[in-house]
């Protein structure tokens, strides 16, 4: 009897080792796969962006002799001198980063003061309000365009800086991102402060706002991306060419430089090469901000 429990103990062992390193090969097996899925739509996705930077150092000649290789036979920085040039490309990618600039400093200000008082502050109606704001995001920007525009004529600001930057000065989505946040954050240490004295702009200012700060950066990449990459508005509300975005700066080089296509890339990599270096500085306080913001899937 004693001889059949240790075996059947030996075969459960067995069975056991068997089917932990079947999991195991089937479990690699899987991430394998999903690994090379994602490596392959990786390399796609920056599979344009390396063929646009690769060709925009290509002559105009070797460009049209071979538009589909990713390296020149001669590398050449004309097309750069060119775009910096005659594309006052300078121009255009200093006008990007003081209008996302303003926006920026603005809108963290403002959403981070509307987030707070939806978040902490207690007053009738708070979220009948907060629920209007939030029906905002389903709007389009078509249907704002026009009542937009008339405010903005209204008020004079066509064809002026302020007109570009002000309708941005707050925005329904950073609102939402930012009240998610701070309702994470414990009202212990808000309690302690009200006890101790502190109003609510100081409580707002010492203590909401440093525990904020990845949700408050993940914000501001989104920010600067959507005003970096705005091109109806500036379009629509500006007329001279010297407070022209990148945007619209770069729509002007491909119309005035059809058969250009070397200068017409080099303008695009120095529009978004910005972009780039915010994303790469910024992702790991991205990933965290929209975490800790509830906004995980």
């Amino acid at each position: 009897m004693a001889v059949l429990e240790r075996l059947t103990r030996q075969e459960i062992e067995v069975a056991a080792r068997r089917s932990r390193r079947r999991y195991l090969i089937a479990n690699s097996a899987w991430m394998a796969f999903v690994y090379a899925v994602l490596l392959a739509i990786a390399l796609a996705t920056f599979l344009p962006y390396l063929w646009m930077v690769m060709n925009s150092f290509k002559t105009q000649a070797n460009f049209y002799k071979d538009p589909f290789s990713l390296l020149p036979q001669k590398w050449a920085i004309e097309s750069y001198e060119g775009a910096v040039g005659f594309g006052m490309m300078g121009v255009f990618v200093r006008n990007s980063f003081f209008y996302a600039s303003v926006v920026l400093i603005v809108q963290l200000l403002v959403n981070s003061l509307a987030a707070y008082a939806f978040a902490r502050i207690e007053f009738r109606g708070r979220d009948a309000v907060f629920l209007m704001v939030l029906a905002t995001m389903m709007l389009p920007g078509a249907v704002t365009l026009i009542p937009t525009y008339v405010l903005v004529y209204a008020l004079g600001m066509i064809n002026t800086f302020l007109g570009v930057v002000v309708p941005s000065f707050a925005g329904a989505f950073g609102i939402f991102l930012l009240r998610q946040f701070f309702l994470n954050i414990p009202k212990e240490l808000e309690d302690a402060a009200l006890i101790d004295g502190a109003g609510f702009f100081r409580v707002y200012w010492q203590i909401i706002v440093p525990l904020a700060k990845p949700a408050m950066i993940t914000l501001g990449v989104f920010i600067v991306l959507s005003e970096w990459q705005s091109f109806i508005w500036p379009l629509v509300i500006l007329q001279s060419l010297e407070k022209y975005p990148i945007t619209v700066g770069l729509a002007l080089l491909r119309d005035r430089n059809q058969e250009q296509w070397p200068q017409i890339l080099a303008g695009s990599v120095v529009g978004t090469t910005p972009l780039v270096l915010v994303f790469l500085l910024s992702q790991k306080f991205i990933i965290g901000g929209i975490t800790l913001s509830g906004l995980k899937g």
